[in-house]
């Protein structure tokens, strides 16, 4: 018995998904000590490294029809992508701060921890963002942007050294980027959300909305 086209579809779709979230993982973690020599590297490359894999993964997710009442679990707890939201901006917040970079790279523990956090919040953003609105999503977009703006402005105006592993040279450089990331990321929400919001939701219902059922059959009399 062939299986329908659109199955296959969704199948390949969701492996190619999977193979890209694995891919990225794999990357971050087998280069970590490149990516982690420079502090603009660590903070600009191998962390949204980790949040695109998560993103990745929850792509792949999606399109596995098994996962369904999964989805319409999560949206019971994240309703207007609340929870998620308010997860994704703590967790990128908290590996902004120095120390947090610092003992990531000393400790093996607190980097297994920033691996698992990071996947986890990029995991956890699509789906939020598929359940906001458009305000909800414009207040959590300015929390996210200033905060890297004024992590940016921090690390290059200040004239001591905010990390024991990077030096003050480098420190400016990772400024420069999230300053630069600040004004990008809402450049590019604005010149193109109705793409971004495809992107992310895929063709998928809104996880907020009840995925319809088959209705039952009556027997003929």
């Amino acid at each position: 018995m062939n299986m329908p086209t659109h199955s296959l579809s969704a199948t390949a779709r969701a492996g190619a998904w999977g193979i890209l979230s694995a891919l990225l993982l794999l990357a971050a973690l087998l280069f970590r000590q490149h990516l982690e020599l420079t502090m603009a590297r660590h903070m600009l490359v191998q962390i949204p490294m980790l949040l695109f894999s998560g993103m990745a993964c929850h792509r792949s997710v999606a399109h596995m029809p098994r996962m369904n009442a999964v989805r319409r679990y999560a949206a019971s707890w994240d309703e207007y992508g609340l929870v998620g939201l308010a997860v994704f901006v703590l967790t990128t917040a908290y590996w902004m701060i120095p120390r947090a970079l610092d003992s990531a790279v000393a400790s093996g523990t607190v980097e297994l921890g920033k691996f698992a956090t990071l996947f986890a919040a990029g995991m956890l953003l699509p789906a939020s963002l598929s359940r906001a609105n458009t305000i909800l999503q414009l207040f959590f977009l300015g929390n996210f942007a200033s905060m890297m703006a004024i992590v940016g402005m921090l690390y290059q105006d200040t004239s001591t050294r905010l990390c024991n592993f990077y030096l003050i040279d480098d420190q400016v450089v990772a400024g420069v980027g999230l300053v630069t990331l600040a004004i990008a990321i809402p450049a590019l929400w604005c010149a193109s959300q109705k793409q971004v919001r495809e992107f992310f939701s895929d063709g998928q219902p809104d996880d907020h909305k009840s995925i319809p059922t088959r209705p039952a059959e009556t027997s003929a009399r």
